[in-house]
């Protein structure tokens, strides 16, 4: 688990635009009384999509770095990509259990109490499910890579196995989840750098051209390279 977050919409709230960053959530979908109403799962994004309701709504959401909630779940997470679906049609048993242990609570402190409670007693529960070493070497490095290239060199598994087993664990083909990963390296760049040559990132993060650079990054924001700069809140755009 790699953090909490919440989010509170009011029905005439303008659509938040959420960019993608490796991750999976679950999303707990809450009355102002803080009763459950529904919990989904986010899997994988690979290109922005906006985030909106239609009645005041608290949400709880649970997040997950790459292939960490896999070892939670009773399937592969293939088809998750891009998806957003209710828990109970994936995982009914861990719905029910969920939203009981969530019922009652009176405050966000007491949710959040109350699902470290239900991820400590199912973590106690596991059997020996957990992330493939290849995945697990992909995170550690992460920081590191620039190519895509160096990363399968790099790999005891032969590319083909690395699809299958990524799919199956992430959601993400290792592409798709490298990709996301240098847009959130150039993204960085572009915020922290107003005065960064787009070029340079070009020639930086192996973009074949600028065209491809720009195409890359219209995909995972909605925006050209150059507007980025000027939608800072670009995680909560009301544009």
């Amino acid at each position: 688990m790699q953090s909490y977050w919440f989010s509170y919409k009011e029905s005439s709230s303008p659509p938040s635009r959420i960019i993608p960053d490796l991750c999976s959530d679950l999303i707990v979908q809450l009355s102002m009384e803080l009763d459950v109403l529904q919990i989904n799962i986010s899997g994988p994004n690979t290109s922005f999509f906006y985030s909106y309701s239609d009645q005041p709504t608290v949400y709880l959401g649970i997040r997950y770095y790459l292939g960490g909630m896999y070892p939670f779940f009773n399937q592969s997470f293939k088809g998750l990509k891009d998806q957003l679906v209710e828990l109970t049609l994936l995982e009914k048993r861990m719905a029910i259990d969920m939203t009981d242990k969530l019922s009652g609570k009176k405050s966000l402190s007491e949710l959040i109490k109350g699902v470290d409670l239900f991820f400590l007693e199912r973590l106690n529960r596991l059997s020996a499910k957990k992330i493939s070493m290849p995945i697990q070497k992909f995170i550690e490095d992460h920081r590191y890579l620039i190519s895509y290239a160096e990363y399968t060199v790099n790999s005891s598994l032969s590319e083909r196995s690395l699809q299958r087993l990524f799919r199956e664990e992430t959601g993400l083909s290792p592409y798709e989840a490298f990709d996301v990963l240098r847009f959130q390296k150039v993204y960085r760049e572009l915020i922290s750098g107003p005065n960064i040559s787009h070029l340079d990132l070009v020639e930086k993060y192996g973009f074949f051209d600028q065209a491809h650079y720009s195409r890359k990054m219209k995909k995972m924001t909605g925006l050209t390279p150059q507007a980025i700069r000027q939608h800072v809140g670009i995680l909560q755009d009301k544009n």
